[in-house]
């Protein structure tokens, strides 16, 4: 979502403090984003009356009703058995809430694999639903969170080798969940194709992958994470802003979103190359 009435990309650049800041200018929205000390972003928007009416007929009614469930002449099961494989990053209670949906699935009809952190194998298997290893460490993961509570890594971090070290992490990650798309089961043999993914979001590939297969996507996680007007992002603290408050709680995720792909676009063009897939050239700057 932009976050600037005119299109023009919102610049992000270092603070005073070393801390992350983007400023965003148009005809009809400046906005500023900066992270602060307890690694929440403060916004701050300065808008026009105008806006807001433009604003308000482009997103979503606040109230929808889904008509998802599987109807009676159906029967009980769904009218075509998938592979899916559920793609997650995290820890234990990350993992968990996909444990649960893969096992109603398996009910359904489906054959679910869930590719996850190594460590979480025998969680996964003791459910019997499939695991396919994805590498990387949730302990090391949440500890460089610690460490590095706020979205800029400290000094210390960048010295110790932290980053580099979540680098090598995180591409190994990304390679393991494209081979979970593809690869037979580890321990049977059986071949498996993924013909639909589930994800979290900071599992990272999942887009890419399911561009390159030409599959369904959805993205599920344990906290709010698509725009609405009910309330801001959970990591933005509105420290001002003239517009309508639902309006305001509604850019706070585009902002936030800017802020965090600084940190993903790097992984999200090596994905797309590996992949064969072509990238925008605005990820370039």
């Amino acid at each position: 979502m932009s976050v600037n009435a005119t299109g023009n990309t919102p610049q992000s650049t270092p603070g005073e403090d070393g801390a992350l800041f983007i400023k965003g200018h148009g005809t009809h929205l400046e906005t500023a984003a900066t992270v602060n000390d307890e690694a929440r972003i403060d916004l701050t928007f300065d808008g026009k009356s105008s806006l807001q009416n433009v604003l308000r007929n482009a997103m979503a009614p606040e109230s929808y009703t889904s008509n998802a469930a599987i109807r009676p002449h159906l029967g009980a099961r769904a009218p075509c058995a998938l592979n899916i494989v559920l793609q997650i990053v995290g820890s234990r209670g990350d993992v968990q809430p996909f444990i649960a949906l893969g096992t109603e699935l398996q009910k359904h009809g489906h054959r679910v694999r869930i590719a996850t952190h190594d460590v979480f194998a025998d969680f996964v298997r003791q459910s019997n639903l499939e695991f396919y290893p994805a590498g990387g460490d949730p302990s090391d993961l949440m500890a460089y969170m610690v460490r590095n509570p706020s979205l800029v890594p400290s000094v210390s971090s960048l010295m110790a080798g932290d980053i580099s070290r979540k680098q090598d992490m995180v591409e190994e990650m990304l390679g393991k969940f494209w081979l979970s798309c593809i690869e037979p089961d580890p321990i049977s043999g059986v071949p498996f194709i993924a013909e639909a993914i589930i994800a979290n979001p900071p599992s990272f590939a999942h887009i890419h992958l399911a561009e390159a297969l030409g599959i369904p996507l959805h993205l599920m996680f344990t906290m709010p994470y698509s725009p609405t007007r009910a309330f801001p992002h959970p990591l933005a603290n509105i420290k001002q802003s003239n517009l309508d408050p639902k309006v305001t709680n509604y850019l706070s995720y585009g902002m936030v979103e800017t802020l965090t792909w600084q940190g993903q676009v790097f992984y999200s063009k090596r994905i797309c190359q590996d992949c064969l897939l072509n990238y925008s050239a605005a990820w370039e700057t």
